[in-house]
């Protein structure tokens, strides 16, 4: 009997069901392999043991991708549909309307260690060439943000979870209404959920970045050919079976319409958050 160890990271009560419907379906689809799973409190610890070779296979976020890459010879080999195409929104209540209005304005971030809230917002910013004030948030109320600068205000909350649990992105959109930030970033899919739910009805959005990935299974590259085979076809084969309740509810919890393969192009989505992460020096895994 062969083994598929899978890590994940336990950033909401859904983790456990998703992954038990994955580890029930597929022992039994796979023959003589059994797989199972190993739920982590920070990426951190779970790229230390994708590389340290503890776990086969990691759900990375971008972020622990890229860290694991700088680390050993690892290899994306699935992700969802919807971690293509991802992209961060910047969105106000009623005081911007376009990128130029944010001077002398207070912009906030959210965790530092996610993509989408803050990596790639700031990116976006300093490939804009705005020069930025970063204060820290005791300040909010009292910080006097130059008239040709942007005043950046960081809500680091469940830092280790690169922003999966989507707080420090309510937060933000918190202080928008409440006046207290005039602007602030958010991720693409928190975008939509704010539209469907209705819950922030005078938030406007007035700037969408480039399109970049989001997750992926990574694998170290020495990783057996044929358990690699075996786990991406036992994962593609459930976009076939949405008229089934148990996989159906997981690709709801989980996000996605179906499973693909990393390719070429949607490796490509990594290279602009590489490039952003060494600017800003977050390349090191360092371990919570």
């Amino acid at each position: 009997m062969k083994y598929i160890l899978v890590g994940a990271v336990a950033y909401a009560p859904q983790i456990v069901p998703i992954w038990d419907i994955i580890r029930e379906y597929a022992n039994d689809y796979l023959k003589d392999i059994r797989l199972d799973y190993v739920l982590f409190s920070n990426y951190e610890r779970q790229v230390q043991w994708l590389v340290e070779g503890k776990i086969d296979i990691a759900w990375n976020t971008n972020v622990a991708y890229i860290r694991a890459s700088a680390e050993a010879g690892v290899e994306a080999i699935l992700m969802r549909d919807t971690d293509i195409g991802f992209k961060s929104v910047f969105v106000s209540k009623d005081k911007v309307q376009s990128l130029k209005d944010l001077k002398g304005k207070k912009f906030g971030l959210g965790s530092l260690d996610s993509a989408q809230a803050a990596i790639m917002p700031l990116f976006y910013l300093q490939q804009n060439g705005f020069k930025l004030q970063e204060f820290p948030l005791p300040l909010l109320d009292t910080a006097k943000v130059e008239n040709d600068s942007i005043g950046i205000f960081r809500f680091n909350s469940d830092v280790g979870k690169h922003g999966d649990t989507g707080k420090s992105e309510f937060e933000v959109l918190d202080k928008i209404i409440s006046g207290e930030l005039d602007a602030g970033a958010i991720g693409s899919t928190t975008w939509m959920r704010v539209l469907q739910e209705g819950n922030y009805p005078q938030m406007t959005n007035f700037y969408t970045s480039p399109d970049y990935c989001h997750c992926n299974f990574t694998t170290l590259k020495g990783f057996d050919s044929t358990l690699k085979k075996s786990f991406i076809t036992m994962m593609q084969s459930q976009n076939h079976l949405k008229d089934n309740p148990q996989i159906a509810h997981m690709m709801s919890l989980e996000g996605l319409n179906n499973w693909v393969l990393c390719d070429e192009k949607a490796l490509r989505g990594y290279k602009e958050i590489i490039q952003a992460m060494k600017e800003q020096r977050l390349m090191e895994n360092i371990i919570a």
